[in-house]
């Protein structure tokens, strides 16, 4: 029996017979004798890619002439989708470095290679790290020739039969300035200054559509505020006018100017960080969250953006009673003394003028502030005066000075003080509180809280014998003192019973000023005072005991 013996083919021929079967794949896929007519299978890669697609006599590097057009029907012109926008995207751009081919295709090593030119056309895309950077998911539609879903024209529908150079078309891959949470500003340069500088020219192409967002953090005068300064002007949309609400009292209220302590853009603002970037560019306008100095006094401050005005916020109404709205935000005239607070405020604060007088440390002469950093700081500092002197008085506590600063005695609030405080060689001194009430301290009730002039409350020898004397028009009347009732209702022949108060001259106090000399009967008729009366003395016009001469008594030593 003969041995019949089966060839086994060669490996070499094996390998043939598939590259046949990519060359026929490859062929049927260009044109006839595709493989035959253009695959050199000792060109270098280049070459053999611009067989099939691209211009081998294309100046440039090898993506460049490999590249359609022509695509693999000939083609070369851009309305072919074989053709496209190609040559856009690999080379670089005054807007963009440029893209490999295999952020779209997969490139195979070899022209022969499995999966390269074995299966119909198009060809296949398969998105690389670019096109699907920032957590995209790209897809790309034959039927509408667009891509979708792309970091590099993010969610615009590019048409790639339909070419365009991207340096004349800013804005068609994202908005000027996109949307939110995007910072509504359209100066790209504050952000993104390493890309692009202010006249809107890249300055490193290289870093724009690179499938991140290249900025820098952290430099608030980037967007808003001038050289190192964060704080408007400018604004992010450029407004340089405090009319503008992105301006308006910024550089007041960070300065504090000549009146208050400079605030913290924290009082105002929540302030990012690289851990809490969503408290910041998440729209227009800022938002606005009040704490701080503004909150003080179980406040709850709010800004309405309509108005242009903060509410209920202790900065601008520091009053316990009031709630006032601030200052228009953007208005555009200053604030005075008596925009957050009466001068002085309302009752219960102290009804004086001259504030210095319970806030030396933040007030001086005149009402300037001598120390900002302690005003609209949250606390109201008062140093409380030691004793009566520190309002009113010098030597002792009765004016002069008053309270207004005044030292005549036609002033009110001067008069005859120190001729009653003191006494003179015919009347006993009077005590304060036959006149006023005086306080336990000068932040008792009923001292300093309500407006001037001071109230009269008479007591002791005023009101002596019955009499409920009254002070009116700046005149007393009614009172003993000066011989308006005399015992048991008799007259007394006074003068001048009614004194003016702002009359220090002597007149008003002479003998015979209260009563007569002698006084009406039933008064006996001598004129001997001395003899029933021995504090006077034997002149009968001066006084051994002064002390007891006015005093709400008729001292009588009967003989």
């Amino acid at each position: 029996m003969s041995e019949r013996r089966t060839a086994q083919p060669r490996r070499g021929v094996r390998v043939s017979r598939a590259r046949s079967a990519v060359a026929l794949a490859i062929a049927a896929y260009a044109s006839p004798g595709c493989l035959e007519s253009r695959v050199d299978p000792n060109a270098q890669q280049d070459n053999s890619c611009s067989a099939c697609h691209g211009d081998p006599s294309r100046p440039g590097d090898a993506l460049l002439r490999s590249a359609p057009p022509r695509d693999l029907l000939g083609a070369s012109d851009s309305s072919y989708p074989g053709v496209g926008a190609h040559q856009i995207h690999l080379q670089a751009s005054p807007s963009h470095a440029a893209i490999a081919c295999s952020e779209c295709h997969v490139v195979p090593k070899t022209t022969d290679a499995v999966g390269h030119a074995d299966s119909a056309r198009p060809a296949e895309i398969v998105f690389g790290a670019l096109a699907s950077g920032q957590q995209r998911s790209p897809l790309y539609d034959p039927a509408s020739r667009t891509c979708s879903d792309t970091s590099c024209h993010r969610d615009a529908h590019a048409v790639w039969s339909d070419p365009r150079s991207s340096s004349d078309a800013c804005g068609t891959c994202h908005g000027l300035p996109p949307a939110l949470p995007h910072p509504q500003s359209s100066r790209c340069s504050a952000c993104h200054a390493d890309v692009i500088d202010d006249a809107m020219h890249f300055v490193d192409p290289s870093l724009h559509v690179n499938g991140k967002v290249e900025y820098r953090f952290g430099k608030c005068s980037l967007c808003h505020g001038t050289g190192n300064d964060p704080a408007p002007p400018l604004d992010t949309q450029g407004n340089a006018s405090t009319s503008a609400l992105g301006v308006g009292a910024h550089t007041a209220h960070l300065t504090g100017g000549d009146f208050a302590r400079p605030l913290e853009c924290t009082e105002c603002h929540d302030l990012p960080n690289e851990t809490k970037p969503e408290l910041h560019v998440d729209g227009e306008p800022a938002a606005v969250s009040l704490t701080g100095v503004a909150a003080s006094g179980m406040r709850t401050p709010t800004w309405n953006r309509t108005s242009a005005r903060c509410s209920d916020s202790w900065c601008h109404s520091p009053e316990p009673a009031t709630s006032q709205p601030s200052p228009r935000w953007n208005g555009a005239t200053g604030i005075a003394c008596t925009s957050c607070h009466g001068m002085p405020p309302a009752v219960p604060h102290p009804q004086l003028s001259d504030c210095k007088l319970c806030h030396s440390g933040v007030v001086g002469d005149g009402n300037t502030i001598v120390d900002r950093l302690h005003h609209v700081d949250g606390v109201i500092d008062v140093s409380v005066p030691m004793d009566c002197t520190s309002c009113h008085g010098s030597q002792n506590p009765a004016p002069p000075v008053d309270l207004a600063g005044s030292v005549e005695t036609s002033s009110p609030g001067v008069g005859a003080h120190q001729t009653h405080v003191l006494g003179t060689a015919r009347a006993r001194a009077v005590p304060c509180n036959e006149c006023h009430e005086v306080p336990n301290d000068v932040m008792s009730p009923g001292h300093m809280d309500t407006a001037l002039p001071a109230e009269l409350a008479f007591s002791g020898v005023a009101t002596a014998f019955g009499a409920t004397p009254t002070y009116a028009a700046g005149t007393c009347s009614g009172t003993p003192c000066h011989g308006a009732t005399f015992p048991d209702g008799n007259p007394s022949g006074a003068s001048v019973s009614t004194p003016t108060w702002t009359r220090v001259d002597g007149t008003q106090s002479a003998c015979g000023a209260c009563h007569g000399l002698p006084p009406p009967r039933p008064h006996p008729t001598q004129t001997d005072c001395h003899r029933c009366h021995q504090h006077v003395a034997a002149d009968d016009v001066s006084f051994l005991l002064p002390s007891l001469h006015v005093d709400g008594v008729v001292q009588v030593d009967v003989p």
